[in-house]
């Protein structure tokens, strides 16, 4: 039967029916066989794979490198004397054998000098109140006529409180005879406040703020090992004033002796007599 189609539609048409993708089934690979016949082939089925050899790493060279010496430190021990590491090796040796504390021990034995501590209180005038050697003692006033001089003695007792120090406040308007012990100790003229240290006079308020504010102030109560104590603790009899009302004369000065009014000798000059509580 004649066809209508041109030869070279044709031509394409046989071509395009040649080059057809196969079906599914013949493109499909055939699949290996599983089948186990045998104990032995179970077992070698079963049987872990061997893992692969890890790749060795090329050596280190090591020329290139610094031989560290670790040197434990040793437990630190009640009584056992300080410890220091050196940066050579990293041995440990004793505060004693530096360079430089052994060259200046060796100086100071050369020269007939012998080794002290330094004390702090060395460098202040050795001048000591009356039964003030062994304490703190501070002249002060409570009187509130000069205004600065008020507030100095406020600041230095301040600042001794809170370092939980117990001191001795000699209060000059209150007793004539702390001024006159004042004036032996320092001289003429002398004002408030005045602080004394185990028989060492420091100075005024100035000199107390500047050792305060550097830190040596800590440093020299430390060394006097002075008497501390947490919190301030005021005199339940005249609440730290330390003087009351002289009960011989009722704070007049005055008694009558056959008739006559004299002088009352167991109060000062206002008055007041020592706190038996504190005293």
């Amino acid at each position: 039967m004649p066809s209508n189609v041109q030869a070279p539609i044709l031509e394409k048409l046989n071509q395009f029916e040649t080059d057809a993708p196969h079906s599914w089934d013949e493109k499909q690979e055939p699949r290996k066989s599983v089948s186990i016949h045998t104990l032995e082939e179970l077992e070698a089925k079963l049987a872990p794979k061997p893992e692969k050899e890890l790749k060795k790493t090329e050596p280190i060279r090591t020329g290139q490198l610094r031989k560290v010496e670790v040197v434990s430190k040793p437990e630190s021990r009640v009584g056992t004397e300080p410890v220091i590491e050196s940066g050579a090796g990293g041995a440990v040796r004793s505060v004693k054998e530096n360079i430089f504390i052994v060259r200046d021990k060796l100086e100071r034995e050369k020269g007939g000098k012998p080794v002290k501590k330094l004390d702090p209180l060395s460098g202040f005038e050795e001048k000591s109140p009356p039964s003030g050697a062994n304490s703190v003692v501070l002249y002060t006033t409570s009187l509130r006529g000069v205004r600065k001089t008020f507030e100095d003695c406020t600041r230095v007792k301040t600042i001794f409180e809170l370092h939980h120090v117990i001191f001795y406040e000699r209060d000059v308007s209150l007793h004539g005879e702390f001024l006159n012990e004042l004036r032996d100790l320092t001289g003429e003229g002398v004002s408030v406040p005045r602080v004394f240290i185990k028989g060492r006079y420091i100075g005024g308020v100035d000199e107390v703020v500047e050792l305060n504010e550097s830190g040596r102030l800590g440093r020299i109560l430390v060394w006097a090992r002075v008497e501390r104590v947490e919190g301030r603790q005021a005199c339940e009899g005249c609440g730290d004033a330390r003087f009351v009302p002289c009960l011989e004369c009722g704070g007049i000065c005055k008694v009558l002796v056959d008739g006559v009014k004299e002088r009352c000798g167991k109060c000062n000059e206002n008055g007041w007599v020592r706190c038996p509580t504190c005293h």
